[in-house]
């Protein structure tokens, strides 16, 4: 049997497979039940459909979802030194700069580990989930699947708990500040392959970490399914900051969701670059749990050809005093389109909330499309919530104005673009991070325009 099957209802994984991965796994007893339940929900929760209100503007059918399998065997083999990888994955690691652990893996299978052993003996901890699930059950089993992403999130939520092949686990200790970011690659490789990933970060108390997860098609054509999952536990007055550079091949369909629990006094940042796919849902939110708590989010997208990616994301303010701020801009082109569904939702317990959300969006052609919806659902008496949305094309006037000083149309637009970018990279506040957003949004405006 093959690893999907092709059927009217559009079943994705079967039974059958489930239950041949499963029993291949070797796992704790615990996590092995874990996916038991998980597949449960799985199936008794329907495919997505336009008439779920968070999908209206992005349909399933013409997935042919009997084109991709967990069987591709990946070209790249295991390494034990960073010079071995190809150099695509180098390049996604940032092996010309400090960090402070690395991963890499592609089709679900790792790849290259390596850690700064000071960081160890402080008692961090950063490898693939697998290993973590065998060695660190203490620290994995309370918080995996369970509060942040359950599998009752949704069809791909519970597809992920239960087939996930592998991901990344990160431990923060008490006190500890890691000064140099983490970075893992998550790669495809073949065409039809699938990487079914997950993420764990926990930031104990006091804490301070970075950590960038970019993900790439080491072929562009290829065709290829990605399933992510990402869980943070921000405990009080830790401060932990997620980058998501995605840079998928452009026949890849992209399902993810990610969720921060923001515990007393805690720091979540977020900074996006959405680039690559076909197809892209993306799930993003942050629970303010704790008094004080704070989330702020800082994105990207260019978006070109018939790229469609579907951001959808929610800042919920559950504790006293708790504050919250999201900027996502996006430039789109050829056939392209964005989806941008923000809510900002405040608890009856959320007094004093501060939270802002803005979106704005450049048209660099016509037969792009751009929708946003922003909106506010509001329990409490005593908050500031506001958010604002624009959609605009590229102003004549500016583009003429270069042009006039001897600067050819396409790089007056890329300057034009690239400045509308800078406003939200200037609010990254790591300057690593910051680089290499930038040089990811430069590298597809140089390739694009």
């Amino acid at each position: 049997m093959t690893m999907l099957e092709k059927t009217k209802d559009t079943t994705i994984f079967t039974k059958e497979v489930f239950n041949a991965f499963a029993a291949a796994q070797n796992e704790p007893a615990w996590l092995a039940a874990k996916r038991t339940a998980a597949w449960s929900v799985f199936e008794d929760t329907p495919m997505p459909t336009t008439s779920d209100e968070p999908w209206r503007r992005t349909s399933l059918k013409r997935v042919r979802w009997a084109d991709f399998s967990l069987d591709v065997v990946p070209s790249v083999k295991p390494v034990s030194a960073l010079s071995e990888l190809p150099q695509s994955l180098q390049n996604l690691l940032d092996t010309d700069k400090e960090a402070a652990g690395r991963l890499a893996m592609v089709n679900g299978q790792l790849i290259f580990a390596e850690m700064d052993p000071a960081l160890v003996e402080k008692g961090v901890i950063f490898t693939d989930l697998r290993t973590a699930a065998q060695q660190h059950a203490d620290l994995v089993q309370q918080h995996l699947m369970a509060k942040a992403v359950p599998p009752s999130d949704g069809k791909f939520a519970a597809l992920n708990a239960a087939l996930w092949q592998n991901g990344v686990f990160l431990y923060v200790p008490k006190n500890v500040a890691v000064e140099f970011p983490f970075q893992t690659a998550i790669a495809l490789d073949g065409v039809g392959a699938s990487s079914i990933h997950r993420t764990l970060i926990i930031a104990e108390e006091s804490s301070q970490v970075d950590y960038i997860e970019e993900t790439a098609s080491l072929n562009d054509a290829d065709t290829g399914l990605a399933v992510g999952v990402v869980e943070i536990i921000a405990q009080p007055n830790a401060s932990v900051r997620y980058v998501d550079v995605q840079q998928w091949g452009h026949n890849v369909y992209n399902f993810n969701t990610k969720r921060a629990l923001a515990h007393e006094d805690s720091n979540v940042y977020w900074d996006l670059g959405e680039l690559g796919s076909h197809l892209t849902k993306t799930f993003i939110d942050t629970e303010l749990i704790g008094d004080g708590a704070n989330t702020e989010c800082n994105g990207v997208y260019f978006l070109d050809q018939k790229q469609h990616v579907d951001l959808d994301t929610m800042m919920r303010h559950i504790g006293y005093s708790t504050s919250g701020d999201l900027l996502l801009h996006g430039a789109l082109k050829d056939q392209a389109r964005a989806i941008f569904i923000g809510m900002i939702k405040i608890d009856p317990t959320g007094q004093l909330t501060n939270s802002y959300l803005k979106n704005q969006n450049l048209l660099l052609d016509d037969t792009c499309r751009a929708d946003s919806i922003p909106a506010l659902e509001i329990d409490a008496n005593d908050v500031r919530a506001s958010h604002a949305a624009t959609i605009s094309q590229v102003e004549e006037e500016y583009i003429f104005y270069l042009m006039s000083r001897g600067i050819p149309r396409s790089t007056a637009v890329q300057m034009i673009v690239e400045g509308f970018f800078e406003t939200v990279f200037a609010r990254m506040g790591n300057e690593r991070v910051r680089e290499r957003l930038m040089a990811a949004v430069e590298k597809k405006l140089v390739t694009r325009l």
